[in-house]
């Protein structure tokens, strides 16, 4: 369903789970140079690390849990304003402000994602992990973790 998809995270779950979606931010905090592997950037470079959890708006479900690294310095002021200030989830940011982008799996199919380096995430069982690489122009701008929780079983058809 992700690979067929041609939006975004959110609004793959927005349509599933029929309700808005919300980034509930667990923690920012400014991050290495070492985790940042894959985003190109120099020593001095600003990095962001955020967890989030993207959760229904109405219900306050819990769909994913996500953690990324964000070059800030490579996107626009606006972006930065509303992913520090407000609930919005990236992919709403990132299509509201029309930067274009793509997305580029770090993961291969037999490798396996990590768990989440926010020690109190406590992610457990979780439906369908993945980890990829978020750039405009061929310029990195986040390495992005996500890990799909059993709350999206319901809406996924029987096996």
């Amino acid at each position: 369903m992700l690979d067929r998809s041609s939006g975004t995270v959110t609004t793959l779950l927005e349509h599933l789970a029929g309700e808005r979606i919300d980034a509930h931010a667990r923690h920012r905090e400014m991050a290495s140079v070492e985790a940042a592997k894959d985003l190109r950037v120099e020593v001095a470079e600003p990095l962001l690390h955020r967890a989030a959890t993207l959760q229904g708006q109405r219900s306050g479900c819990a769909y994913v849990y996500a953690e990324s690294v964000i070059a800030t310095g490579r996107l626009p002021a606006t972006f930065r304003h509303r992913l520090e200030t407000g609930t919005d989830p990236i992919g709403r940011i990132l299509d509201e402000v029309g930067l274009a982008v793509t997305r580029e799996s770090l993961i291969e199919p037999d490798e396996f994602v990590s768990q989440p380096r926010d020690v109190e995430a406590r992610v457990g069982d979780y439906l369908l992990g993945r980890t990829y690489r978020i750039a405009s122009d061929d310029t990195p701008l986040m390495i992005v973790t996500e890990w799909f929780l059993p709350t999206l079983s319901r809406f996924l058809p029987p096996p």
